[in-house]
């Protein structure tokens, strides 16, 4: 193993670019071993590694030494050479294994070369101030052997291998923390699409929940209709976290977002030169989405030309890459939504007949808010619950007249606008009640045209009055004489517009 200065220089910056190639460990310490043969003509080697968990030292990588006896590389703390080199933490160097009792021949890799004089290194392999390992090398002893340089430079690369494990263990820690994050990230989105976390206990929402848990557990295309708004997308993730898939991928394609030039490319994916910009090989959501779902919003605005291949992906399971000519088999569960008519469109000319059937294999109508007016209330709730948390507002409950308003309203944008309105009024808001005046407009010209118009002042007063009545008694829990100090006025003058009101203060507790 006479090593020169540039074969050295040669060896490290070889080890170098092993380590800078691959997050690997194996594939690193392979490299190694490959590079220490290649420049030192090392006749055996090898990288063992010790086990905290059994305190036993394993091979990890070995060069010139038969799988068999590999396996049988298992050594106890301070047992032979590497056990005690591993112990010790110090370097050894046996001039001849056969003449040293501390020699275990474990492997029984070097039997068939007995009686030839074989010089054993073995260094330490140190991760901060820890042994954590050893590396060793064995060649046939000639007269100009230099054992000092031969240690020296093997304690360069033992270094080396230290870093490899580190950088290991920090890869695989990170791996460990994003499959733990993927993990606890999948089991909200299960638990938050939840059947029974989804808001409304109206008739026409039960017998929603009823069809996703009578469709989930099936592989069947499921059409969600109903206008903008209503929230077809929540249907289509609870189906997906409800099903045998919910740990496969969930994938998302809104239709109308992307324009037909990408639309091929996104769901089908392309290949390297399948046209101008296309420098590699792309993968569809077709393809992301295998073993899971894929949810197509706005399926009614699917180019006419591309609904062929849509339609053979639904009907045979497959379909190519633009540009290619490999068939890849869809293992994929297919979602479509709509709030357009198709059957209107059908006659159009601008969505096909055949498709159509396929795809409204188990529709599923979601209705609009103004057809669900009982579950008003308890969307409004929960979406002043979140912005309240979410603009750190100590706002509890909503006004008389403003729940009026808000049930009143015939919410052409459903949900969504419902949504939109109470984040509108949290943040409006100063106090502990969303009122009337801290809704939209929109909202409060139906209360204009319906009362304003044929009320006096004092009317309205009265009623200004009356709201405020109400809102201290409830926030009171109805106790008279607390709502009348929130109020600023006496007891008996209370009790007196209590009674001028209509109020009952006990329906208010």
């Amino acid at each position: 193993m006479g090593t020169k200065p540039i074969k050295e220089v040669q060896l490290l910056n070889d080890i170098a670019k092993g380590l800078a190639e691959s997050l690997d460990l194996q594939q690193t310490l392979r490299s190694i071993l490959k590079s220490l043969d290649t420049h030192l003509k090392l006749q055996r080697g090898t990288i063992t590694l010790l086990n905290p968990d059994t305190e036993t030292i394993n091979i990890e990588i070995a060069h010139g030494i038969s799988e068999k006896s590999k396996k049988m590389g298992i050594y106890k703390m301070g047992e032979g050479v590497t056990g005690t080199v591993v112990q010790t933490g110090k370097e050894i160097i046996v001039p001849d294994i056969y003449k040293d009792p501390r020699f275990v021949h474990k492997t029984g890799a070097r039997a068939s070369a007995r009686g030839k004089p074989i010089t054993f290194f073995c260094v330490p392999i140190k991760l901060e101030g820890r042994t954590i390992g050893a590396l060793s090398v064995d060649r046939q002893t000639d007269q100009n052997n230099d054992f000092e340089g031969h240690i020296r430079l093997l304690n360069i690369i033992s270094t080396m291998v230290a870093q490899a494990v580190k950088l290991n263990k920090l890869v695989e820690s990170e791996q460990r923390q994003l499959r733990d994050e993927n993990v606890r990230l999948r089991q909200e989105l299960k638990k938050r699409f939840n059947i029974h976390n989804m808001i409304g206990q109206s008739n026409a929402m039960q017998q929603v929940y009823r069809l996703i848990e009578q469709v989930a557990d099936s592989t069947a295309t499921v059409l969600i209709r109903g206008e903008s708004g209503t929230g077809k997308d929540l249907v289509a993730h609870a189906i997906h976290y409800n099903s045998p898939r919910a740990d496969k991928p969930f994938i998302k394609v809104n239709c109308t977002a992307l324009p037909e030039t990408l639309l091929e490319s996104e769901l089908f994916g392309h290949e390297k030169g399948a046209f101008t910009g296309a420098t590699e090989r792309k993968t569809g959501r077709f393809e992301r989405a295998h073993g899971g779902t894929i949810f197509l919003d706005e399926i009614g605005d699917f180019p006419v030309n591309l609904q062929v291949k849509l339609l053979r992906v639904i009907q045979f399971k497959e379909f190519e890459r633009l540009g290619g000519t490999e068939t890849i088999k869809s293992n994929v569960r297919i979602i479509v939504a709509t709030n357009k008519n198709l059957e209107q469109q059908i006659k159009e000319g601008v969505f096909r007949e055949d498709l159509y059937y396929r795809v409204n294999v188990f529709p599923i109508y979601l209705p609009p808010l103004r057809e669900r007016k009982d579950d008003i209330m308890q969307l409004a709730d929960h979406f002043l619950e979140k912005y309240a948390a979410e603009n750190k507002k100590n706002i509890n409950r909503i006004s008389t007249p403003a729940i009026e308003m808000l049930t009143s309203y015939h919410w052409p944008g459903n949900i969504r606008e419902l949504e939109n309105c109470i984040e509108r009024a949290v943040l409006l808001c100063d106090g502990e009640v969303i009122r009337s005046e801290h809704l939209p407009p929109s909202l409060q010209m139906i209360s204009k045209t319906a009362q304003v118009a044929r009320q006096s002042l004092n009317e309205i007063i009265a009623n200004k009055e009356k709201e405020l009545i109400i809102d201290a008694l409830k926030k009171s829990g109805g106790r008279q004489r607390k709502a009348a100090q929130e109020l600023g006025l006496t007891e008996r003058i209370l009790g007196y517009k209590i009674k001028k009101y209509g109020i009952y203060p006990k329906l208010l507790s």
